[in-house]
């Protein structure tokens, strides 16, 4: 009987999985006319407990349409490259309480932008379906290229893994294509929803998530 050496088995098991699953991934627009956007995000302590959290937004106005959260237990360890096996199903799970629903999706988490071409972005954007952009502050392991184009008028920095175009560089974050968007519309909603250094979504969310679990913490140990 085969017997798996855990972690490294499971490791490798997994980035093969995500190396197949990464063909699946489409990125170009599927969807034209983008009127909502779900920021989504993760907030936790050393252990397993955490709130996932989604915030809807407005693209016009900027407002926010809906929220939720829920408390989550994080069964899968933190292995650098395989966050989507942690948080993808959290994430999911907390988009679906949000009842008015979604055109698009923002993930703080990479997208393509990652060593399999398959980040958390990616793949809460093939469980659900839906255009997908994952935003991170720092980059995964690899070899990349930035690079000053001009862009719809605008000079802006782009992420190159050997000649191919993988993602940009925003206010600080890495932006790279989820699921079902071009690069060129992830960007656009970036920047169409950046009135602070955070987009709106992705803060919303980071600020409800945060909170919601220090309340949680509060009551439990206060």
């Amino acid at each position: 009987m085969n017997r798996l050496i855990y972690p490294y088995d499971i490791n490798i098991i997994l980035s093969d999985l995500q190396n197949k699953l990464a063909d699946q991934i489409i990125r170009e627009d599927v969807t034209r006319n983008l009127e909502t956007v779900a920021g989504v995000d993760v907030s936790f302590s050393s252990n397993s407990s955490a709130v996932a959290a989604a915030v809807s937004i407005d693209l016009n106005s900027l407002n926010i349409v809906e929220q939720a959260f829920r408390e989550v237990e994080l069964y899968f360890p933190y292995i650098p490259g395989l966050l989507g096996f942690r948080e993808a199903e959290a994430m999911v799970s907390v988009l679906y309480d949000l009842e008015e629903g979604f055109d698009a999706v923002m993930v703080n988490g990479h997208g393509i932008l990652h060593p399999r071409s398959f980040g958390l972005a990616s793949q809460v954007g093939l469980l659900i379906d839906k255009p997908t952009l994952g935003l991170a502050k720092s980059l995964t392991s690899g070899i990349y290229i930035l690079q000053d184009v001009r862009l719809n008028g605008k000079l802006i920095k782009l992420v190159f893994h050997g000649e191919r175009v993988i993602g940009a560089y925003l206010n600080g974050y890495y932006l790279s294509v989820g699921h079902k968007i071009s690069l060129k519309s992830a960007i656009k909603i970036v920047e169409n929803t950046s009135t602070y250094r955070t987009p709106e979504p992705l803060r919303q969310a980071h600020m409800l998530a945060t909170e919601t679990f220090k309340e949680i913490i509060k009551k439990k140990y206060v």
